[in-house]
């Protein structure tokens, strides 16, 4: 691997034995409901291939898309396990969706009239807007959408219906009305969907709301080893972000780092510049407020964050030199910054930090902490 190896200025390890347990975590805890992983995205910044393939070892029956060209690439490497685009597919996209055996969401009675023009025999899941309101037939359009599905005929097999939650792990009561509307639905599809597989929960409902798990689940941030509620403490956060450390510079008392002269050294101090900036996923937001670690210990970011590298204060620690590794998140040696501590020093969420991964950084499968270097 080049980047353990000194070629790469910075890589990542995604420990794919952390993946698959927590997929084996989720899939005891919801059983006898089927599990699907989320790996839109580019699998959460992690690879869309390699959380594909360690949710599958990890028992994961289904995986999720967001768009068509997500569902194609995962069929072109080899992928033979069900997979549904949860979000819109155009009309131009479907007929090759169709043909490689990819369910698809529709969203309301023009999306069924798309799919059964598009030739073929679909597998549709109908998506249900309870509350969210993003995407969705609302409830009151339920007959019209199974008039679309009556009238298409062969051409549609209804295979699932769902709804995913505005706040399931922030507001229980608006959740719990959203899955009465989603039952009330339901209830108005049978006659067109008598066997369709029903499924309402994200992470934070699977882990908050057991009773709404249903016949199959979509597990995103958890699988990732971030629970966005408390969950099991045996899910692990997989991904671990490294950068190279490029020169060491002692900078005088009063001298500042980086653009716009924002930090100033008030002593004497010896800076890092490392090989990591809000290019590559490190966020502007953590200037002069976050960390890298090297050598084992947090060291903190001073002056503004740049595109491809960023200024770290090492005057703690002795003989950091060229080519030492700094790691921006995941764990080593005991010392562990994660996505979810970034994503709170930057008001958002660990999702947004993983999902900000710039896909240019090269991804390593299979390494676990105690293997890092």
């Amino acid at each position: 691997m080049s980047g353990r190896g000194g070629g790469d200025l910075r890589w990542a390890e995604i420990d794919t034995d952390a993946l698959a347990q927590n997929a084996a975590v989720i899939a005891a805890l919801v059983r006898p409901a089927q599990v699907m992983v989320m790996v839109k995205s580019n699998g959460y910044g992690h690879g869309m291939a390699i959380a594909a393939s360690a949710a599958l070892d990890g028992g994961a029956e289904w995986l999720g898309v967001y768009t068509p060209d997500e569902a194609l690439g995962l069929r072109a490497a080899g992928v033979e396990a069900r997979i549904l685009v949860v979000g819109w597919s155009p009309p131009a996209a479907l007929h090759d969706l169709i043909a490689s055996d990819v369910d698809v969401s529709v969203l309301d009675a023009d999306g069924i009239r798309a799919v059964a023009a598009a030739g073929g025999r679909a597998r549709v899941h109908l998506k249900i807007d309870t509350g969210l309101h993003r995407l969705g037939a609302l409830p009151e359009t339920v007959e019209t959408l199974g008039a679309a599905v009556r009238e298409a005929g062969r051409h549609v097999q209804v295979v699932g219906i769902f709804t995913h939650f505005a706040g399931a792990g922030e507001d229980p009561g608006f959740t719990i009305e959203q899955h009465g509307r989603f039952l009330e639905a339901v209830e108005a599809l049978r006659a067109v969907a008598p066997d369709a597989l029903l499924h309402t929960s994200g992470s934070a409902a699977i882990l908050a709301h057991p009773a709404m798990h249903h016949d199959l689940v979509r597990s995103g941030i958890a699988f990732y080893g971030y629970p966005p509620v408390p969950g099991p403490a045996t899910l692990r956060p997989a991904m671990h972000v490294f950068c190279r450390v490029a020169q060491v510079r002692t900078v005088a008392a009063g001298e500042s780092v980086g653009y716009g002269r924002t930090w100033r050294a008030a002593a004497t101090r010896r800076i890092a510049t490392a090989t990591l900036g809000y290019g590559q996923g490190l966020p502007r937001a953590l200037s002069s407020r976050g960390h890298l670690a090297i050598r084992g210990r947090r060291c903190p970011i001073v002056g503004i964050v740049s595109m491809d590298q960023v200024g770290v204060d090492v005057s703690d620690i002795d003989g950091v030199v060229p080519g030492d590794t700094a790691m921006f998140i995941g764990e080593r040696g005991g010392l562990r910054i994660g996505a979810d501590e970034v994503g709170d020093l930057c008001g958002t969420l660990p999702h947004e930090i993983l999902c900000g991964i710039s896909e240019s950084i090269p991804r390593h499968p299979g390494v676990t902490p105690a293997a890092l270097p």
